[in-house]
């Protein structure tokens, strides 16, 4: 049997034809319609319940009571005395006919204070440490 162009055609197309007739698919329109979402809509209702509910809420208060603030600072006005006041003595300031000062030996320089040794200050560093 001898196999043309044809054939090769028709047997496409109907091959085609069956792979299309298994697909489902909505028909295409021309018309689109724009579709909001619902969020888009829900969050100005829920602004304007919320504004409507708080007017509610609020209207029986505000003809009861009169606004009041709750105050817990407590100021205490210390009477703060001043000082005499005195004229500080003006000393003199003898002038060295050296203009090096060297210190003397009645005069010994302060010995600087040093820390302890960790095996001298009885403190448990082992419970400070966490594992």
């Amino acid at each position: 049997m001898r196999i043309d162009n044809q054939d090769i055609v028709r047997t496409a197309r109907q091959l085609r034809d069956e792979e299309n007739e298994q697909l489902h698919i909505r028909p295409w329109s021309r018309h689109r319609h724009f579709h909001v979402p619902a969020w888009f809509a829900a969050i100005p209702a829920a602004v304007i319940v919320g504004f409507f509910l708080g007017i509610w809420t609020q209207a029986d208060k505000q003809n009861k009571a009169p606004l009041t603030a709750l105050v817990d600072t407590i100021y205490i006005k210390v009477p703060v005395s001043e000082p005499p006041q005195t004229k500080p003595a003006i000393q003199a300031i003898p002038e060295a006919s050296n203009p090096t000062v060297r210190p003397s030996a009645s005069h010994p320089r302060p010995q600087q204070t040093l820390g302890r040794s960790l095996a001298n200050d009885h403190i448990r560093y082992d419970l400070l440490v966490r594992n």
